[in-house]
């Protein structure tokens, strides 16, 4: 039997570090508690939840939990229910315990992790929760072991309310404090961090958002990081085509810059993400609105990059309006502000967007060149975003000309791309023109496999292309 100063020791491994230690130095009573009902868990159904906001501090507390001496003889079995679309967990649970090896003379507990992923963080009734809410019962049987939930706050307050009767079995809530250098991390890979979000993969947008949601839950009373917080969520939503819920974000993020005049800075940026939402939604009367609003304060606090890349939204609008001579005027504009503060980037997709007007002026060498200025910074630079949306460009004008064989060559690119780094709304474009082709080619089983795929993308993110698609999409079946 070990001493009580024992029991609070632990075993120092080779990996232990500060922040391990900081771990538990400012969550000792929890940690205490849940030592506790670990070892007093019975060997039958005995459910435990862990409330601990981010990854890095769960996986802490899991190897603090393995390597504890009063858990020399527990069995600990990790189940990573990763899956967002996850119903039934009990099916899962009772699947993944065949594959257990039970080690003699030691005590299985099983430990749940990622189910936030399934629960989600709005909405009434996640399938996942009323399942196990209906089969409460049957867990009794069907898992006869003690079970660790590892939930942060806003997943554990759902399943509370979402799932009451299996809540009701809890025999223990164990909630642990954040590490403030975990915090920092994950500012520093979000709000401070300088890569763009259009260079990165679909799983770091991903893991991007899973971040900027937990620091939301642990910013409740400084106003300006939860502003921050919520414009970067509105962003890395719309990145992957979930505009309804890149709106939602950014109104909340709007009505806080309300409360101070201090916040007129980050108002402006906030106004100009939101403008880029109903560009994107083709509401460009409001998204002109807001442009306007976020141009005025610019202008008024001296903040000459961000005026720079308004200016370059406002002629987006303007030329998709027909209004060439204001679009172009516009773009000098932002081109000649780019020029004068070295941003190079700025400056591409500037010249990127000329280029579309040249291009449609019927200027198509000088268009082309201008392509391809911008395909070398891009390259450069490392924006894959960029990269897809200059190939595919460029790939408009050859189809233009009839050379098909370039311009699928320069699509398939575009398309690989948009592909890998999640930008569905890249792809659905991309897969539209390459079914627009293989149409006028006669290829009619080739451009439905492009057009359905690219219709029910365009149709989710609710885009006004998404009817154009689906004409193009009939007509091609009408003569298949």
């Amino acid at each position: 039997m070990l001493s009580k100063k024992q029991s609070n020791q632990l075993q120092v491994t080779p990996e232990w570090n500060l922040e391990k230690e900081t771990f538990v130095q400012i969550n000792q009573q929890s940690l205490a508690e849940l030592l506790t009902f670990i070892d007093f868990a019975d060997t039958q159904l005995t459910i435990g939840f862990v409330a601990v906001n981010f990854a890095e501090d769960r996986n802490t507390l899991i190897e603090i939990l393995k390597n504890h001496p009063r858990c020399d003889d527990i069995q600990f079995e990790i189940l990573n229910f990763a899956d967002p679309n996850l119903r039934f967990l009990r099916d899962e649970i009772v699947r993944d315990l065949k594959e257990v090896d039970l080690e003699p003379d030691k005590k299985l507990v099983l430990i749940a992790i990622s189910l936030e992923k399934s629960i989600g963080l709005s909405g009434e009734y996640p399938p996942v929760l009323q399942d196990l809410n209906f089969v409460r019962d049957a867990f009794s049987d069907s898992v006869p072991h003690p079970v660790l939930i590892f939930l942060p706050d806003h997943a554990l307050i759902r399943l509370a309310k979402y799932a009451p009767d299996f809540w009701a079995w809890r025999k223990g809530v164990f909630y642990f404090q954040t590490v403030k250098s975990t915090q920092e991390l994950a500012i520093k890979k979000t709000i401070q961090s300088e890569r763009i979000l259009g260079s990165l993969d679909l799983p770091e947008r991903q893991e991007r958002i899973d971040l900027l949601e937990r620091l939301l839950m642990e910013q409740s009373t400084d106003v300006r990081s939860r502003i921050n917080i919520l414009k970067e969520l509105g962003v890395a939503y719309g990145s992957i085509g979930e505009v309804q819920k890149a709106e939602d974000f950014l109104l909340k993020a709007l009505k806080l810059t309300e409360e101070d005049e201090n916040l007129v800075g980050i108002k402006a940026s906030v106004l100009h993400e939101l403008g880029y939402t109903y560009h994107d939604l083709g509401e460009w009367d409001k998204a002109i609105a807001l442009y306007n609003q976020s141009l005025e304060i610019k202008e008024r606090i001296g903040n000459i990059q961000g005026k720079a890349a308004t200016l370059h939204q406002l002629a987006g609008i303007y030329a998709k309006k027909g209004d060439v001579d204001e679009a172009i005027a516009l773009y000098n504009q932002s081109l000649e502000i780019n020029e004068r503060i070295g941003n190079v980037q700025g400056k591409a997709t500037t010249l990127h967007q000329l280029a579309i007007i040249y291009s449609d002026k019927g200027y198509v060498d000088e268009a082309i060149a201008l392509y391809n200025q911008c395909l070398e910074v891009f390259e450069r630079i490392g924006d894959a975003y960029w990269k897809a949306l200059t190939l595919h460009s460029i790939a408009s004008i050859y189809a233009n000309k009839g050379d098909v064989d370039e311009a699928i060559a320069l699509y398939n690119q575009s398309l690989e791309i948009n592909e890998r780094i999640g930008n569905v709304q890249g792809k659905a474009m991309t897969l539209w023109c390459l079914g627009d082709l293989a149409e006028e080619q006669g290829e009619y089983t080739k451009a439905i496999s492009y057009l359905q795929p690219a219709l029910e993308i365009l149709q989710r993110l609710k885009s006004p292309d998404a009817e154009s698609v689906s004409a193009s999409l009939d007509r091609v079946m009408g003569n298949s």
